[in-house]
């Protein structure tokens, strides 16, 4: 089922005029939408939340928890799990437009052009609700951006790499592969870089020059190469505008990127989502309101790495 038509089964002209409130099939039909919108929301674990805070249960272990056995003699030392708990408290987001009545009655579209226009909010919606996750701080001047600490705040102090102003090549690549602790690189399959399109551009041409199958593959394939076989996902919402982070003191134009498990971003949607309209007789406009509440955590935060000050080709 494409896009579209899982925005058309979570939304009807009925269910707005009965008030907005999407009933749980339509709610996931929806937040499937705004995750295939997006790219970083597509990798992440998305976790639907009942209420506005929710606490998510972890279990790790801490090291060797296997020991040889003595014939009849019971172990001195049980090993135990390591719990721990991920806190989402969620934030409300809400897209409000409106639609005047001349252009619902004139438009060529006629009935068809409200659905095309909430069919094209929405997807500017799940951009902005992952532009959100990833470069949410709560310390911004942006009156959006401030609303909640998104992942690349939230991975402030933990693993970074700074490429001093190179661009994304296998040094850079490699710096943040060894700078991610062992233990979580057991689980290969489900690593993961995410960089901004620029930055994935950069590393692809890398290798577009080279007369070999790889520059082949990197110069007419739609993928760049992975780095010891962990894809690079393309992130359009990452900047490439950002000032030098210190110590490195650039006065160019930068860009970041992640290295981490997919399972470990976690996308907190509130169960229910609204998408309301009202009809203001005097202004002459139908006004539209589409509201969600979300979260964004890591469940390890340790199980990151951030790749700053990277530099872009000209």
């Amino acid at each position: 089922m494409d896009t579209d038509e899982l925005l058309q089964k979570a939304v009807s002209d009925s269910d707005l005029a009965a008030g907005g409130l999407l009933n749980t099939q339509q709610t996931d039909r929806y937040i499937q939408m705004v995750v295939d919108e997006s790219a970083m929301l597509q990798q992440a674990r998305v976790v639907r939340m009942r209420g506005p805070v929710m606490e998510l249960d972890k279990i790790a272990t801490t090291g060797r928890v296997s020991q040889l056995k003595s014939e009849g003699i019971a172990p001195t030392d049980l090993s135990a799990p390591a719990f721990g708990k991920v806190n989402l408290t969620s934030v409300e987001v809400i897209t409000p437009f409106e639609i005047t009545f001349e252009a619902l009655e004139d438009s060529i579209e006629r009935g068809n052009l409200e659905a095309t226009i909430i069919e094209s909010m929405s997807r500017q919606t799940s951009t902005d609700l992952e532009e959100l996750a990833v470069l949410g701080d709560t310390t911004s001047s942006d009156d959006y951006l401030k609303g909640l600490d998104g992942w690349r705040k939230q991975a402030t102090g933990g693993n970074m790499v700074s490429a001093d102003g190179s661009v994304l090549d296998q040094t850079v690549l490699a710096q943040m592969y060894r700078a991610l602790p062992d233990q979580y690189k057991r689980n290969h399959r489900d690593l993961r870089f995410y960089f901004g399109p620029a930055a994935i551009q950069d590393w692809n041409d890398s290798f577009a020059d080279r007369p070999t199958a790889g520059g082949d593959a990197a110069l007419t394939g739609a993928l760049a190469p992975p780095y010891m076989g962990v894809p690079l996902v393309s992130v359009p919402v990452i900047p490439t505008d950002l000032a030098a982070v210190a110590p490195y003191a650039g006065t160019g134009a930068y860009s970041f990127g992640f290295l981490t498990l997919r399972r470990n971003l976690i996308f907190g949607v509130q169960r229910r989502v609204r998408i309301d309209r009202q009809r203001d007789v005097l202004a002459g406009v139908n006004i539209y309101v589409i509201s969600t509440r979300l979260a964004v955590a890591f469940e390890e935060p340790e199980a990151v790495v951030v790749g700053i000050n990277l530099g872009l080709g000209a």
